[in-house]
């Protein structure tokens, strides 16, 4: 990828880093939708479960955007096989761009680097129009299905499939 970011495939270095990323897109996405205690609980809990995750990915490749300059991930996406009994084989489980980043074609690289063409299926918080509508410019739509996550606090998620 030309211009101010490169997209590689994760290591187990930068857990801590995308830990971070991840806490701080949450905020940004979520702040008013989800209970604070979820952010907080998400933010300090992060650097363990990433760094689980990518040294036992376990079926997900995790794929990050780095800024050129700084060389501080900005963006992650996580792919994972799913396996017979899902509505698509791939389900992205996360995608996030932090907000000083995006309209830049970084969200558009990590999906397709995370998923290419591959038939697929992710989950988008209901009344996050600019996250549906990247979904739908990228080929999935929704396919009525709608889920409350206790977890976090009721937030209500929609399917989208392609």
């Amino acid at each position: 990828m030309a211009g101010p970011f490169f997209v590689r495939e994760a290591a187990p270095p930068d857990a801590d880093q995308i830990a971070a990323t991840h806490a701080a897109a949450w905020r940004e996405t979520y702040t008013g939708l989800v209970p604070e205690q979820v952010l907080a609980e998400m933010a300090a809990a992060g650097p363990a479960r990433w760094a689980a995750d990518l040294a036992e990915p376990q079926g997900r490749s995790t794929w990050i955007g780095v800024e050129r300059e700084s060389g501080g991930v900005v963006a992650v996406a996580v792919a994972e096989a799913m396996g017979p009994g899902h509505v698509r084989p791939l389900r992205l489980s996360v995608l996030y761009v932090l907000q000083r980043c995006h309209g830049r074609g970084l969200g558009r690289v990590l999906l397709e680097r995370a998923l290419g063409d591959a038939p697929a299926y992710l989950w988008v918080a209901e009344g996050n129009e600019s996250a549906e509508r990247f979904y739908r410019r990228n080929g999935f739509g929704l396919d009525g299905t709608r889920h409350v996550e206790e977890r976090w606090g009721g937030l209500a998620d929609l399917r989208m499939v392609r």
